[in-house]
């Protein structure tokens, strides 16, 4: 068995979609499948021109010249093909688009009924290519993928369609720092290509394990467009320098104090100046029956016991679930996201979090 991959992200191998289909491939190839993974964005793909010289004067054979020449017969060969594509504007990407466009070649012009439908009979071959989608989206709802199943279903036939995985609320997919959070759902994907490749199709304790890990509630809907629209804020260009630090009486904490407040203090000495230049804020910390904050002026950090009256940013959580964030045993995004701790105020700070209080 012969499979082709192919990848219609702009991002490459920093997308969401080579993550899932990667995991994908190596399924098939553990099920004995030779797989060939093409990644659209690094070739030369004309648009259609519509001329149907393929059809008439070359038969089998685009008029046009560029990297087709080399896919195309990749694709003919294939007896499974996998598209692993975003969704832009509810369907696949341009980049997928002028390849799905620029394989009419391998149709011949002649009209034929197919499964209660007319279409077109396939050049040289009687064999069926069995079609897998695989898409992520920004957006959280499972929904939004309803058209571009559609059309891939239209495009299939329906014998041809063999199944998909649909990812909604994939950004975070995309950062190497987040890769560890979806080991789990990894495996399920790549146990989908196995199955696929195996028995034409994914089981269903495998589609259910990958839909659970996948799918948000109405609250987690509305944390995620919470999160999301303070994401996007954060990002907006801002003046710290402008902000007014008020003048603290209080001692600094020190690495030699107990508990909380020499973890706090050890935060403040890894600060990092050029994380954000001329960076002028406070950043409160509650947790549970403490509170904690750390000022920060420009090139300098100190780390205090208590409440601020003007914090910059605040961080409201468990004791134990901020130490977890902080150590790295829990996803800072995604423990926001799931309602573990909370924050008010400037989002920027928390972003950067990691770039601002950099380990030694």
């Amino acid at each position: 068995m012969k499979a082709v991959v192919i990848y219609g992200s702009p991002r490459q191998k920093k997308s969401a979609s080579y993550h899932v289909g990667d995991n994908f491939a190596r399924g098939l190839k553990r099920a004995g499948v030779q797989v060939e993974e093409i990644m659209l964005i690094k070739h030369k793909i004309k648009h259609c021109l519509g001329c149907y010289t393929c059809w008439t004067k070359t038969p089998g054979k685009c008029i046009q010249r560029d990297d087709m020449d080399v896919i195309l017969p990749k694709v003919m060969e294939a007896d499974l093909i996998v598209i692993a594509t975003p969704l832009y504007i509810f369907q696949a990407t341009g980049l997928v688009k002028d390849f799905l466009d620029r394989i009419i070649p391998m149709a011949e012009p002649y009209l034929v009924e197919l499964d209660g439908t007319t279409t077109h009979p396939m050049r040289g071959t009687t064999k069926r290519r069995k079609i897998f989608l695989i898409s992520v989206a920004g957006f959280p709802e499972r929904s939004h993928f309803d058209g571009l199943v559609l059309s891939f279903k239209r495009f299939a036939g329906p014998k041809g369609y063999v199944g998909d995985i649909l990812i909604p609320a994939s950004e975070m997919m995309s950062k190497d720092g987040f890769q560890r959070e979806y080991t789990e759902l990894y495996k399920d994907i790549e146990q989908a290509g196995f199955e696929v490749a195996k028995n034409g199709a994914i089981s269903e304790e495998t589609k259910k394990a990958i839909v659970e890990k996948t799918t948000y509630t109405e609250e987690q809907v509305s944390k995620f467009r919470h999160v999301a629209n303070k994401y996007w804020k954060s990002l907006q260009p801002k003046e710290y320098s402008q902000v007014q630090l008020s003048e603290v009486d209080a001692v600094p904490l020190k690495m030699s104090d107990k508990g909380m407040g020499a973890f706090f203090a050890g935060m403040a000495t890894m600060y990092n100046p050029n994380a954000i230049l001329g960076l002028k804020a406070v950043v409160q910390f509650n947790l549970d029956d403490d509170s904690f904050h750390l000022i920060i002026n420009e090139t300098e950090c100190q780390a205090y016991e208590g409440a601020h009256e003007e914090p910059t940013t605040t961080i409201i959580s468990p004791a134990n679930v901020w130490m977890d964030v902080s150590m790295g045993k829990l996803d800072g995004a995604q423990s926001l996201m799931k309602g573990l701790y909370k924050v008010e105020g400037d989002m920027t700070i928390l972003m950067k979090m990691n770039k601002i209080f950099r380990r030694k």
